[in-house]
């Protein structure tokens, strides 16, 4: 019997394992730096998208003067004009959290069964790199009619609408 033999099949089994496992180790576990600067921008971009929005929506009257769906409940229905809306309060709260970053807003609702979505900032046709954030709003005739929009809600009645901004940098 010779035991040589043995230990050098023994070590290289070993050593074809622990490469196996360092290879492997190295292709799940660390990215593979590629020019990705253009994806790190749009998450970011999304992100403070997505925390403008939120950031408006749980502002207190003290902070700012209108929140998201006040602003919202005050939209008289009008078609917007390039290059503002007509949602003046809600583009100009925007304009001050995202300095530098281009947007339009959409809302998305239903009504009568059908889903509307209606343009209410229109800042220019958005670029390639442009990100959407969303965020939800509850309108009720009291908000409505409080901040003298356009709605027509029944008094009973309460309106789920989506607020869409695709944000892009120039």
């Amino acid at each position: 019997m010779n035991n040589k033999a043995q230990l050098h099949t023994l070590e290289g089994l070993g050593a074809a394992v622990l490469m196996t496992l360092t290879i492997l180790a190295i292709t799940q576990s660390t990215m593979i730096v590629t020019p990705q600067n253009a994806l790190a921008v749009d998450v970011q971009l999304e992100q403070m998208s997505s925390d403008a929005l939120a950031v408006l929506d749980i502002a207190s009257m003290a902070s700012v003067q209108y929140n998201l769906t006040e602003c919202i409940a005050s939209w008289d229905m009008a078609e917007p004009t390039y290059p503002t809306g007509n949602l003046d309060n809600l583009d100009t709260a925007l304009s001050y959290l995202l300095p530098g970053i281009l947007y339009n807003v959409d809302l998305a609702y239903t009504k009568s069964g059908n889903l509307n979505v209606e343009k209410v900032i229109i800042n220019g046709p958005p670029s390639t790199n442009a990100v959407v954030a969303r965020r939800y709003v509850t309108l009720t005739n009291q908000t409505v009619n409080n901040m003298g929009g356009g709605w027509s809600l029944q008094d009973d009645e309460l309106r789920v609408v989506e607020v869409r901004m695709t944000a892009w940098k120039v």
